[in-house]
């Protein structure tokens, strides 16, 4: 199988090995498959709303492969090497790898983010033969987990906000209901003056943020007064109120506002912040 990377401008490109890697490499994402698999038996029709437990895992049917992920699997020569730069590999959104099996064609595919380079900035040294060495180039390091799997055209994945940061997924999501908006509000994370008004004054913008937003689990994952510090960094004014022994975060009233601190929470950026500052992070499923 042939290594490749999905980058940040949707361009693939071909990661060469040596045949002795090739064959570890091979073997990695055999086991992590195996795992995936063992870890999806029961599969459930993704519907914007449903969070799967352990031991399921969510599907969409008809996933456009845009992006060539099994074209370039197929005619790997066809694909162009990856320049090997520092600033190169930054633009990784994700490593795959795939096969085809009885006619069916399938990729095996790694979320990546920038704490998995192997940077020749600065000095970076190794241990090998009971010594440090010099890294002299750079490198990536292989994630322990597989993201997702699209099997032909169905896309399987655990973590709908883990896919999202690889796939475009916006064509198979919904806008959030009446009933989600007041779900949303109702939070014991959030505090919204007026959830009545709140619901009532929801555009079809922010009904789709909502609906990400909830969808991703976001609001389970941080700590809002540590999260506050890296939002200044955008521009964004986070403000919280106790709730208990908890932090909740109060959502601004006036749209403009709102949707800044929205799109904040759901956009790729704070992901990057979040991946970056690992006391914001309490993911309950590793992806």
């Amino acid at each position: 199988m042939n290594l490749f990377a999905l980058m940040s401008d949707r361009r693939i490109v071909r990661i060469p090995l040596t045949a002795e890697v090739q064959l570890e490499m091979d073997a990695t994402f055999e086991v992590q498959e195996k795992r995936f698999r063992t870890s999806c038996e029961e599969q459930i029709p993704f519907d914007g709303k449903y969070k799967p437990d352990d031991g399921e895992c969510l599907f969409i049917d008809d996933y456009d492969d845009i992006d060539g992920l099994h074209r370039a699997i197929a005619n790997p020569l066809s694909i162009p090497q990856i320049t090997p730069t520092s600033d190169e590999l930054e633009g990784i959104k994700a490593l795959f790898t795939g096969k085809n099996v009885d006619g069916q064609r399938i990729a095996l595919i790694q979320n990546f983010d920038k704490r998995k380079i192997i940077s020749n900035r600065g000095f970076s040294i190794f241990h090998s033969a009971d010594v440090f060495k010099k890294v002299e180039g750079v490198g990536l390091t292989i994630g322990m987990s597989l993201s997702a799997i699209l099997e032909e055209k169905r896309l399987y994945f655990f973590s709908f906000y883990s896919a999202r940061q690889i796939f475009d997924l916006s064509q198979y999501f919904r806008e959030a209901t009446d009933e989600d908006l007041s779900e949303f509000a109702a939070s014991d994370m959030l505090k919204i003056s007026d959830p009545a008004a709140f619901v009532a004054a929801s555009d079809n913008w922010v009904r789709r943020k909502v609906a990400l937003i909830m969808q991703s689990g976001i609001l389970e994952r941080i700590d809002f007064e540590a999260t506050k510090a890296s939002a200044l960094i955008f521009g964004i004014n986070i403000e919280t109120e106790a709730n208990g022994d908890k932090a909740a975060l109060v959502l601004p009233t006036m749209k403009p506002e709102l949707k800044k601190l929205l799109r904040f929470l759901d956009e790729d950026y704070f992901q990057s912040v979040l991946s970056s500052t690992p006391h914001l992070s309490n993911s309950k499923r590793p992806v």
